[in-house]
């Protein structure tokens, strides 16, 4: 008869994203694993296969929106569509919550691993894709209420605001003195993309 497992894999998987996204990968030892996750070595092995295996899973877990909301969600959820970018904005640069690590998981997994890692590699660029996906669709959707700026390309915009969506991650961890910064940043760029029109009613 197979042996019950004396942990919850969730819960445990939980607790490495966590680990993972503050310490990154070459920083979170397997005992740091074990202390953390407050199971024994040999059952961390037996259920994630490895560190790495454990990295990949917790990676996974971050991306599915497990941590926060998904950028998709927060693009879809106002009836405006430039209101919902800058939702999603102000919250990629938001301070984190209580018991949540600073920045974002997959920025840092970016820094930390570059294109180095072609499983790594996959992953992040399939989330940067899904990611400008959902801007290219709320940017569409602005422009079909009037509130997008004439010749402002939505194919081009959603690159451009995915990249600055990292940048302010980025930005959100050196602490609340580049709170002016951020603002300035986010009122600009909705400014940019804000029709004449938008910008007057809005």
């Amino acid at each position: 008869m197979a042996r019950r497992k004396e942990f919850d894999p969730e819960v445990a998987l939980d607790a490495a994203m966590r680990l993972f996204w503050r310490n990154g990968y070459e920083g979170t030892s397997t005992s740091d694993l074990v202390e953390g996750l407050g199971i024994a070595r040999a059952s961390l092995y037996g259920t994630f296969g490895s560190k790495r295996g454990l990295y990949l899973a917790a990676l996974d877990r971050f991306l599915s929106g497990a941590a926060a909301p998904s950028p998709a969600d927060i693009l879809a959820s106002r009836a405006s569509a430039l209101d919902a970018v800058r939702d999603l904005l102000e919250t990629s640069a938001a301070a984190p919550k209580p018991g949540t690590p600073q920045g974002c998981f997959a920025v840092n997994a970016t820094v930390e691993h570059g294109d180095s890692d072609p499983e790594i590699s996959r992953r992040l660029e399939g989330n940067r894709s899904r990611l400008e996906t959902a801007l290219f669709g709320a940017l569409l959707r602005a422009r079909a209420q009037g509130e997008l700026a004439p010749g402002v390309d939505p194919s081009s915009a959603a690159t451009m605001l995915a990249s600055l969506n990292s940048g302010l991650k980025v930005l959100s961890c050196a602490g609340e003195g580049q709170r002016d910064r951020i603002t300035t940043t986010v009122d600009t760029v909705m400014a940019m993309l804000t029709s004449p029109e938008a910008a007057v009613t809005g």
